[in-house]
């Protein structure tokens, strides 16, 4: 503990640099996400192929590998992305391209006669989409939608691996600089701390992930007052 109280400082950074990298690639990943379903759902085959391709490979690539692709190929097409860029753009296009399967499938899941409501109100498809579909998709989408933000806050860790002083790399520096200072150190009391506050960030969004869920399903479930009562049914007799 004594180490981490001497160089509080640079793991306070560590940690605002990764709250600051997942912020930024679940607006990356949300952004990709909407985009690639919408294509996905087009009419048009000119748009719901190459989104569906797209998809597939991004999906298909380790997360690993997209990230130092990003990072070593982005400089020689004339795109220079730092560590941090380099990091919130491929996981913004992991993280968006299996997103895209979670609202295509959330959206998917409304049923048809919606839709055919929808057609005989003289709805637009935007204004059906907007007003009837997405919230009744909402709670197909939202836990496994939270399951994939936990994913990515995890996934942040790779940043370190490029040059991202987040909190794992931070707590590398602080192993190396004890060790160069002071002749050694377990990195255990380090990694325990990094690990409890992953844990905490994503135990938060887990929470987070069922009070959605709960809410949503309170408003789903129908009134008393909207219940049939069967006592003031008469039946008709038969012919």
């Amino acid at each position: 503990m004594h180490v981490i109280f001497v160089n509080q400082e640079i793991l306070a950074q560590g940690l605002v640099m990764t709250l600051a990298l997942t912020f930024c690639v679940l607006i990356a990943a949300t952004a990709v996400a909407t985009i690639l379903a919408a294509g996905m759902l087009s009419r048009s085959a000119l748009l719901r192929v190459p989104a569906r391709i797209l998809v597939e490979i991004m999906r298909d690539i380790p997360l690993f590998v997209t990230v130092m692709m990003i990072y070593f190929v982005a400089p020689t097409i004339g795109i220079a992305l730092d560590p941090f860029e380099a990091t919130v753009a491929g996981l913004g296009a992991w993280g968006g391209a299996n997103g895209a399967i979670i609202i295509r499938a959330g959206i998917q899941a409304v049923s048809s006669g919606q839709r055919e409501a929808c057609a005989a109100l003289g709805l637009h498809r935007f204004q059906a989409l907007r007003l009837v579909i997405l919230p009744q998709a909402l709670r197909p989408i939202l836990p496994p939608y939270l399951g994939l933000v936990t994913q990515l806050v995890q996934a942040t860790s790779i940043g370190a691996l490029i040059g991202v002083r987040e909190l794992l790399r931070s707590a590398q520096i602080v192993i190396e600089r004890a060790t160069i200072m002071e002749g050694g150190l377990s990195p255990f009391t380090l990694y325990a701390a990094v690990l409890v506050v992953y844990f905490v960030i994503c135990f938060a969004l887990s929470l987070a992930s069922a009070r959605m869920e709960a809410v949503l399903s309170r408003h789903e479930q129908p009134s008393s007052s909207a219940k049939p009562r069967l006592s003031r049914l008469r039946l008709m007799p038969r012919g």
